[in-house]
């Protein structure tokens, strides 16, 4: 197993399914904002990593439920927000066209990232 850390971009769904065009993906998700030298390492390892305006990120899901601890290891049943620093434990498995995909075991919420309304009013339909 793997560890990475850093900020969480966009909403979580690690108590529900995220959605895709208004249909469940049956999965839960999670994406961070990777740092350069992060990137770099997970492209080595195979992993593909996508931009959003000019930062790389990547999304760690699993079809199970993922355990979302705090700090004390108390277990929380609730989302992240986004800019919320995580660290992620996760295996990873080949894929024929999209190389090594990261599946999430379980999170730990390291510091919890400012709630902006706007962004929450935005999300909340996802």
């Amino acid at each position: 197993m793997a560890l990475i850390e850093g900020k969480t971009i966009f909403n979580s769904h690690l108590t529900k399914h995220e959605l895709y065009q208004g249909k469940s993906t049956e999965k839960y998700a999670l994406q961070l904002s990777l740092t350069k030298e992060q990137a770099k390492t997970l492209k080595a390892s195979g992993m593909v990593i996508k931009e959003y305006q000019g930062q790389p990120l990547r999304k760690f899901t699993s079809r199970y439920d993922v355990p979302l601890f705090d700090r004390a290891g108390e277990e929380l049943h609730r989302e992240v927000p986004p800019g919320s620093t995580v660290r992620i434990e996760y295996i990873t498995k080949p894929h024929k066209t999209a190389g090594e995909i990261p599946y999430m075991k379980r999170v730990l919420l390291m510091e919890v990232g400012e709630e902006n309304q706007e962004d929450m009013e935005f999300f909340s339909g996802s």
